[in-house]
């Protein structure tokens, strides 16, 4: 199980990299794969650091958390809601859809969204408090792709439904 964020290594010219956008992409000149995705790429390097302990396919990788603040320091480029909600919504969907990544093709990788509320008792910085899916109330700060529409009521939803979304990939 491994933890993984992009968020601790984007910066504003790997943005659109790191949170799924569209872009050129990263070439990586060891495997000469082009990753569109620093998820994949991360992903990846840990399948094949894996490989060469002579793991190989032997041990299925799991994401514990991986997930993007929607708040931080005044003036920090790329973390909003719409960052927040664009890396989710693409780290499930590639999770999920069994596409896998291009050294692991086919494979779904069992994930955990980090985190389901903000932490606003957390020490250190103003984003490592915010990456919470929900406000306090159960009313979604945005929507990953996880929630349904219509006649759920998000404030009487059981919280180990919504655990179970995000869990089960």
């Amino acid at each position: 199980m491994v933890n993984a964020y992009p968020y601790f290594s984007y910066n504003a010219a790997t943005l659109n990299y790191a949170v799924f956008h569209p872009n050129a992409g990263v070439y990586d000149p060891a495997t000469k794969i082009n990753y569109t995705s620093m998820f994949d790429a991360q992903m990846d390097a840990i399948y094949m650091a894996m490989k060469r302990l002579w793991y190989g396919d032997g041990v299925e990788i799991a994401v514990g958390e991986a997930g993007w603040p929607t708040k931080a320091e005044a003036g920090q480029v790329g973390v909003g809601l719409e960052e927040a909600r664009d890396f989710n919504a693409g780290m499930i969907r590639v999770c999920s859809v069994g596409k896998g990544t291009p050294m692991m093709p086919g494979r779904r990788l069992k994930t955990c969204v980090f985190s389901v509320f903000d932490e606003n008792q957390k020490p250190g910085s103003v984003a490592e408090r915010n990456f919470g899916i929900f406000n306090t109330d159960f009313t979604p700060k945005y929507d990953p792709g996880l929630l349904r529409q219509g006649s759920v009521s998000y404030a009487t939803t059981p919280l180990s439904l919504i655990f179970v979304c995000l869990v089960d990939s």
